[in-house]
């Protein structure tokens, strides 16, 4: 399914849009396989990987250790209420998982609150679309999202600077 939607080349443009260095912490929202974690713990000192389902981060926890991955660390959370501090991290980031969140303002928000200043996120997500039977079948609450409310989104979490592009066909 994941090949459907997204390859690698996802991996290398949150990589370059977030600068990833081999001296930063990294946190990945919404982690589900790890596929996103997994692509980018070789470029980053740590990567922090979050998810709100045990069966998700099961499912994250065997991908990353078939692969020999052991800078990974992986903690089931509320994704609007990340157990981190305030400022803790270098970049954050989120892939295919704003269109699962309640709030998707508020999750933004949150990782903008852990991400230090300066840092970086980047978030990739479905441009808005009207597949309703992916409302059952995925789970999704939001059939992805217009550039007006992603601006809208990164408004309110308070960002200094953002922007956005859209990558890939639609």
């Amino acid at each position: 399914m994941r090949l459907t939607y997204y390859d690698e080349q996802v991996i290398l443009t949150i990589a370059d849009a977030i600068a990833i260095d081999d001296t930063q912490t990294v946190l990945d929202v919404g982690t589900g396989t790890g596929f996103i974690a997994a692509g980018l713990a070789p470029r980053a000192n740590r990567v922090i990987a979050i998810d709100n389902s045990p069966a998700m981060l099961d499912v994250a926890r065997d991908n990353l250790a078939q692969l020999g991955i052991d800078n990974v660390e992986l903690r089931e959370a509320d994704l609007t209420q990340l157990p981190l501090d305030d400022d803790s991290l270098d970049a954050a980031v989120a892939n295919m998982v704003l269109h699962h969140a309640d709030d998707p303002a508020g999750m933004l928000a949150e990782m903008t609150r852990v991400v230090r200043p300066c840092g970086w996120i980047a978030i990739t997500d479905a441009v808005k679309h009207s597949y309703e039977w992916m409302r059952a079948e995925q789970a999704d609450i939001w059939l992805g999202f217009t550039p007006e409310q992603v601006e809208g989104f990164f408004g309110s979490a308070r960002l200094a600077q953002y922007g956005y592009a859209t990558l890939g066909s639609q």
